[in-house]
Formats: C-alpha cells, sequence, structure tokens
C-alpha cells in the first residue's frame, strides 16, 4: 500500500483534521531536512509499536521503546528521502514494515564496540551522569546500598561487549529501563538496544541440577 507524503506543516495539520480513525491512519512521522531547508510526514503503520505492546509489559520500558521505534521510523524515512530532490506524493508503507522498524531500532548498522569502547562511551554518558551526579551526587558518595546498586548497573551495561553475555529478560528490561532517554541518540544507545535485542532472542539456559551428581 501506498502512504502519502506531506510536505508542508499546514498539510500535516489539515492530515490530522480530515482523519477520523486515527488507528487505522497509523502513527504520523515527521522529519526536516537542510540544505536545502525541507520538511516531509507521513503516517506509518501501527504494527511495530502494536508488536512492542504485546511483548512489553512494563509501562515505563514501553514508554522508552515507543520512542526509540518513532526515532527507526523517522531514520527509515530520513533515508528514503534525503537524496530526492523532489519529494514523491506517495510512498510504499512496507519500508515501516513492523520488522524494518525494528531492526532500525535494535542498530543493526551499529559496529560493535569493544570493552574499552564500550567503556569510554559509558563514562561520558547521560546516564551515568545522572546516576553518580547532579542532585544523586551526594546520595552516590554517601549511600554504600546505592553506590553498589549503581556500580552493577554500570557493570551489566559494560558486559554487553562480551558476545557471550546472557542476561534473562527482566534483567534486560532493567538495563534499558534505567537507560537516559539522551542516549538513545548516541552511538551507546544504539549499541545496548542492539544487545539486548539479541541477547532476548537467544534460548534460555537449560538449567541443570548438580545435586544428582
Amino acid at each position: 500500500m501506498m502512504t502519502k507524503i506531506f510536505q508542508s506543516r499546514d498539510s500535516v495539520k489539515f492530515a490530522h483534521l480530515e482523519t477520523t480513525d486515527a488507528a487505522q491512519a497509523g502513527r504520523l512521522i515527521q522529519v526536516s531536512f537542510r540544505a536545502p531547508a525541507r520538511f516531509a510526514a507521513c503516517f506509518v503503520p501501527n504494527a511495530a509499536w502494536d508488536a512492542l505492546n504485546v511483548s512489553v509489559g512494563d509501562a515505563q520500558y514501553r514508554a522508552l521503546l515507543d520512542a526509540v521505534l518513532e526515532k527507526a521510523a523517522k531514520s527509515i524515512l530520513s533515508a528514503r528521502l534525503e537524496n530526492m530532490s523532489v519529494f514523491p506524493s506517495e510512498i510504499d508503507d512496507s519500508i515501516f514494515s513492523a520488522d524494518a522498524i525494528l531492526s532500525e531500532a535494535a542498530g543493526n548498522n551499529t559496529e560493535w564496540l569493544s570493552k574499552e569502547e564500550l567503556t569510554a562511551a559509558w563514562e561520558k554518558s547521560a546516564t551515568r551522569a545522572k546516576l553518580v551526579g547532579g542532585e544523586r551526587a551526594s546520595r552516590y558518595a554517601q549511600d554504600a546500598n546505592y553506590r553498589k546498586a549503581v556500580n552493577a548497573y554500570a557493570d551489566m551495561v559494560l558486559k554487553l561487549a562480551g558476545k557471550t553475555t546472557t542476561y534473562k529478560p527482566e534483567e534486560c528490561d532493567k538495563i534499558l529501563a534505567k537507560l537516559d532517554a539522551a542516549d538513545l541518540e548516541t552511538e551507546l544507545g544504539a549499541f545496548i538496544v542492539k544487545r539486548l535485542d539479541q541477547i532476548s532472542k537467544k534460548p534460555a539456559r537449560t538449567e541443570v541440577d548438580l545435586d544428582c551428581l
């Protein structure tokens, strides 16, 4: 199916007024370009977000991933249009399939980060700054239990550089849920999302009862 490309914000506002069934229309994605300054928007199928709502129960975690999916959809639209001198009036919405958006969100084009590179990115991250600085600085300095939790979280993040690292689904959820939204715009955030997606797809490790030996 084809979805209409809106090339001005006024046309987007008019489209909103015309849309009587938001669920059927999909999610509105808007992107801007420079040199020359241009604007484009379109309605994207809800399939990727519907899959997210089914698979993720935690509301805070779901809201964070919702933003990741929207960023991925914008990246797909930007990549398709950025080299066009004249935007088409319509575009095939199959490029916004659930698999395409989830794949983009997982950062499939992100290169692997070594332990050293991941450590350097973590040290400069907004997440670490939030946990150990600002209004939490005194708590980090004085509360041993809080400091232990922060260090444990950092250790879990840094272990993502290991290609054999495994985590339980609830651990993957906690890692992403505690990640500052600002880091989703960085190489660090893309790598973390990619690794957690890979880990979540690994077969669960079978627990062996060694007491029978």
